[in-house]
């Protein structure tokens, strides 16, 4: 970034040069001027982000007429007055007049940089205000005369927007990239598949273009919440965050040390002589017992079904310690580490699963505040309920069989089968595509998704509409 520049109005040139010279090895691009009316001149041909005037100049203009003038040239430079002659009322003047600061001579250099730091905060914070509505008035402006000029390319637009908004869920959780499309395609392809559908319960539900369209719209966007959740949650892959692993390890090599060195403090201390390596073996021997531990750690630290024998194992490591800096014993696991080795499945404690499934509620409010015309009216309440389940075991809302709308029903069965067979994700691997149904039927006998619409699923074939993206 460019330096700052910064301009010395003073008809005293000994003082105006000894402040352009501390500016400068402060690494500012500072400047001197021996009149008001010189000032000027530099103003209509360079910006200055801070300009330094003496109030009281002999002869033509004073600070405040160059204040004056300056704010009309270049309303962006912020003017700080100088001057010998200072009194209360001669300060208000001066602010009144537009000025920024007031310092009053003979004054440190460490008062000027204040002053200068101060100004240049408020300046800095104006420019990227300034910048941001430039740059927010100039989409507006481009998106508004889009509109106007193609109507018919608000679609287009829309489209646009939706692949943004993809991109914006996919950047937040790049092992699910691809997750939303194919999700979007394979609800459209059943909801394509019961229009085809005489039979059966679905026999009479039919499914318009703007129907499917909103379907469509509600596939791609029903997971665009997880930009409101922790990415360190999002991703979670073990129980315990790698920096909180490592300082465990580092604790219990710690004490190993630890225990070597007091078992070789106590022989010493009973007279026996010194042996060459016996430091050594003593410290390989705690590091073995230690391997046990770290190993029972890293087991259970993997997000698998714990056996209950693990999870008494676990009892061992509440009473581990380790000499903290300070001289003071201190655990080596703390509560929360322990709380998280002891997750009977998968990587994530209750308050991060709570958080997870959070993004539902966010995805809603989110497509909520979005003006959606009256054809796709329903594309918030269909993304909102794809994580309900027939029984009202679901989540947000616990909704039951008769409260969650059909298209969410279709939704359910494309997102949990997409979930299975998707390409190992840091947290679980893929499962085959006949395991993933044969998981998706028993959900269906266990009262969790629709049977019927999971018939029409795997007899039209639905589920290989994606199987290439796979690959």
């Amino acid at each position: 970034m460019e330096p700052y520049r910064v301009l010395i109005v003073d008809d005293e040139s000994d003082f105006r040069l000894l402040l352009v010279e501390a500016l400068e090895s402060l690494g500012y691009l500072a400047e001197g001027a021996e009149s008001a009316e010189a000032a000027v001149e530099k103003v209509k041909g360079q910006h200055y982000a801070i300009i330094f005037t003496d109030l009281n100049m002999p002869g033509g203009q004073s600070g405040l007429d160059l204040m004056h003038t300056v704010e009309s040239l270049d309303p962006r430079t912020f003017c700080i007055l100088m001057t010998g002659f200072a009194t209360t009322e001669a300060a208000i003047q001066a602010l009144k007049r537009g000025a920024y600061d007031f310092i009053t001579k003979p004054f440190k250099l460490a008062e000027m940089e204040a002053s200068l730091n101060r100004a240049l905060n408020h300046y800095k914070s104006l420019r990227e205000n300034e910048a941001y509505q430039s740059r927010l008035e100039e989409m507006v402006l481009e998106r508004t005369q889009e509109i106007l000029k193609l109507k018919d390319d608000i679609e287009k637009l829309f489209e646009g927007f939706v692949k943004a908004s993809v991109l914006a869920i996919e950047a937040r959780d790049p092992s699910t990239s691809g997750h939303s499309s194919r999700v979007a395609d394979l609800t459209v392809g059943l909801a394509e598949a019961v229009n085809r559908t005489s039979t059966g319960s679905y026999g009479t539900i039919r499914f318009n273009d703007q129907q499917i369209k909103e379907i469509r719209y509600a596939g791609l966007l029903h997971d665009f919440g997880k930009v409101g959740v922790r990415e360190q949650v999002l991703v979670k892959a073990k129980k315990l965050e790698p920096e909180r692993l490592e300082r465990i390890l580092q604790r219990l090599y710690q004490r190993d040390m630890e225990i070597a060195v007091t078992l070789m403090e106590g022989a010493w201390k009973e007279g026996r002589p010194y042996e060459n390596g016996k430091f050594q073996h003593l410290l390989q021997t705690r590091r073995g017992e230690s391997q046990r531990l770290v190993e029972l750690i890293q087991r259970c630290n993997e997000p698998k079904i714990l056996p209950q024998e693990v999870r008494e194992a676990l009892e061992e490591l509440d009473d581990l310690h380790f000499e903290h800096w300070e001289g003071r014993a201190s655990r080596i696991m703390e509560g929360e580490d322990i709380a998280a080795l002891r997750i009977a499945k998968g990587s994530l404690s209750e308050d991060e699963r709570d958080e997870i499934n959070s993004h539902v509620t966010h995805t809603w409010r989110f497509l909520s505040q979005i003006p959606w015309t009256g054809a796709l009216v329903h594309v918030p309440d269909i993304a909102y309920a794809h994580h309900e389940r027939l029984n009202g075991r679901g989540y947000p809302r616990n909704l039951t069989a008769h409260e969650i709308p059909v298209q969410s029903k279709l939704m359910a069965i494309a997102d949990v089968y997409d979930a299975l067979v998707a390409a190992d994700r840091p947290y679980k691997v893929a499962v085959t595509v006949p395991r993933s149904l044969e998981i998706l039927e028993d959900e269906a006998k266990a009262g969790l998704l629709d049977g019927e619409a999971l018939r029409i699923f795997i007899e039209a074939n639905i589920y290989k509409l994606t199987v290439p993206k796979f690959s």
